[in-house]
C-alpha cells in the first residue's frame, strides 16, 4: 500500500487492485462518519469512441442518463429501506469527465459498502427502465433551462466552441434524451464501467484492514476487459463560432458572460500554468485589484470569473448582472489585454494561494471532492501544489502570457 502525504503530516492510502481498479483511503478519529465514492472516467465529453476496431457514436447525454440507471432504488426498494434504516444518505453526479456514486453514513460501514457496490457493479438496465426515466431526466432538464445563468453558460459554449464536448450541457440534448436506448447504455456501461477506468475512495472512521479485505473480496471476480475503450476526441478550430448574441428573457436585470478561448499546447495545461492564471486574474478582479475597484465603482458588484480547461484550450469567463453592459466589456477588455504581474504582487498572490491550500481535514467530503477531482482532471492526486506554486517565477508568467491569444472571445447578453 503505498502512502501518499499531504500537507501537516496527513496521508492518504492508495492501493491498485490486481483487476487494475485503485482505491483510496483517508482514515480519521476526527469523526465518526464515513463517506464512500465509487467513480469512474466517463463522462459527457465522450462522444465517441473506438473499441475492437469498431466506431460507435454516443448519443449525448448518455453519461447522465446511465447514471441514472445505475443508481436505481425505483426497482431496489429494500436495499433504499436498508439505507434509511441506517441513517445514510446516496447520491450521484455525472460531469464532462467522469461520474461519481457516493453513500455518508456513520454505522455499519460494510453495510453501506455492499449497497452502494451492488448499485454500481451490478447494474443491468432493461428497455422499460430507460423509458421510464425519460420524463424525469426531461423535466430535470427544462428546470435547468429555466435558469438565466445557466442559459448564458450554455450559450456561451455553443458560441465560442465548433466541435467540443462543452457545447452541450451534461444533460445532452432533447433530442439524445429521447432516443437513447437501452443497449446503448449497457455498452456504454460495459466498456467503460471497467476495474481500470474508476477508483474507490473511503474517507472518515473506519477500520482500514476491514474495509480493505472487504472491498478485495467483492471486486475480487471483476474483471478487465482486454480491450480499451479509446475516447476520440474531435479537432477544434481556433475561430469562435458566434462572436456576439443578445437573448431577450423575463429577467429584472440584464445578465453578460465573456468568454476567452485560448488554444495551448496540451503540455502547456497544467497544475502550474493554471496557477499562474489564476494569479494573474486574482490579482486585478479579486476583491483587491484594480479591476475588481473600477467595476464597484461603477455600481457593477454581482460579477465574477472562472477558468476551466477544455480539450487543448484554457478557457476564461466573466461573468456579471448589471445593465451597464458595455462599461463591463470594455472594463474587461482593457485589463485582459493588459495582462501583467509585479514581482512583489506575485509573490503575495502565491502565499495567498499556498494559504487557501490548507484543507480541512476533519471534513471526509472536502477530502474525497478533492481526491476525485483531481483524478477526473489529472489521473493523478496532486499532493505537490505548493511546491509547484512557490516554484512560480516571474518568468514563468512571461512566458506563458507569449502563448496567450485573446482574439478568440465571445459575448452572450441576456435582455430584459
Amino acid at each position: 500500500m503505498k502512502k501518499i502525504n499531504y500537507r501537516n503530516g496527513e496521508t492518504i492510502l492508495k492501493e491498485k487492485l490486481d483487476n487494475g481498479l485503485t482505491l483510496y483511503m483517508y482514515n480519521t478519529t476526527k469523526t465518526k462518519n464515513f463517506y464512500i465514492t465509487v467513480s469512474t472516467h466517463f463522462g459527457s465529453e465522450v462522444m465517441k469512441y473506438k473499441k475492437n476496431n469498431k466506431t460507435y457514436n454516443v448519443t449525448l447525454g448518455s453519461a447522465h442518463f446511465l447514471e441514472h440507471r445505475v443508481m436505481d432504488f425505483t426497482k431496489n426498494k429494500d436495499a433504499m429501506e436498508k439505507i434509511n434504516e441506517l441513517g445514510s444518505i446516496v447520491n450521484a453526479y455525472t460531469t464532462y469527465n467522469g461520474t461519481n456514486y457516493n453513500i455518508f453514513g456513520h454505522t455499519d460501514i460494510i453495510k453501506n459498502l455492499e449497497l452502494l457496490f451492488d448499485r454500481v457493479f451490478k447494474a443491468n438496465i432493461k428497455e422499460e427502465d430507460v423509458e421510464s426515466e425519460r420524463g424525469i431526466i426531461l423535466e430535470e432538464y427544462n428546470m435547468y433551462f429555466d435558469d438565466p445563468y445557466f442559459i448564458l453558460h450554455n450559450t456561451l459554449n455553443k458560441n465560442m466552441f465548433n466541435n467540443s464536448f462543452i457545447k452541450y450541457p451534461v444533460l445532452g440534448s432533447i433530442d439524445g434524451i429521447k432516443t437513447v436506448t437501452a443497449t446503448e447504455l449497457n455498452r456504454l456501461y460495459k466498456d467503460f464501467y471497467n476495474p481500470s477506468n474508476m477508483f474507490i475512495t473511503v474517507t472518515g472512521n473506519f477500520r482500514i484492514d476491514e474495509v480493505l479485505n472487504y472491498i478485495k473480496e467483492y471486486t475480487k471476480d471483476l474483471k478487465d476487459t482486454k480491450t480499451k475503450a479509446k475516447v476520440i476526441v474531435p479537432k477544434e478550430k481556433l475561430e469562435i463560432k458566434t462572436e456576439y448574441e443578445e437573448i431577450k428573457m423575463d429577467v429584472n436585470e440584464p445578465k453578460i458572460i465573456i468568454g476567452y478561448k485560448i488554444p495551448v499546447q496540451k503540455e502547456d495545461i497544467t497544475f502550474k500554468n493554471r496557477a499562474i492564471i489564476g494569479i494573474l486574474l486574482s490579482n486585478l478582479f479579486s476583491s483587491t485589484g484594480d479591476a475588481y475597484e473600477e467595476l464597484n465603482n461603477l455600481g457593477i458588484k454581482r460579477n465574477n470569473y472562472g477558468i476551466d480547461k477544455v480539450d487543448k484550450n484554457i478557457y476564461i469567463y466573466f461573468k456579471a448582472s448589471t445593465d451597464k453592459t458595455k462599461e463591463f466589456i470594455d472594463i474587461i477588455d482593457k485589463y485582459m489585454n493588459n495582462l501583467s504581474i509585479t514581482k512583489t504582487d506575485l509573490e503575495r498572490k502565491k502565499r495567498s494561494n499556498i494559504s487557501g491550500l490548507i484543507l480541512n481535514f476533519e471534513d471526509i467530503v472536502q477530502i474525497e471532492d478533492i481526491i476525485a477531482t483531481e483524478m477526473f482532471n489529472y489521473n493523478k492526486i496532486l499532493n505537490n501544489k505548493e511546491e509547484e506554486i512557490k516554484s512560480i517565477t516571474l518568468k514563468d508568467v512571461q512566458t506563458l502570457l507569449k502563448k496567450i491569444n485573446l482574439n478568440t472571445k465571445s459575448i452572450v447578453i441576456i435582455n430584459k
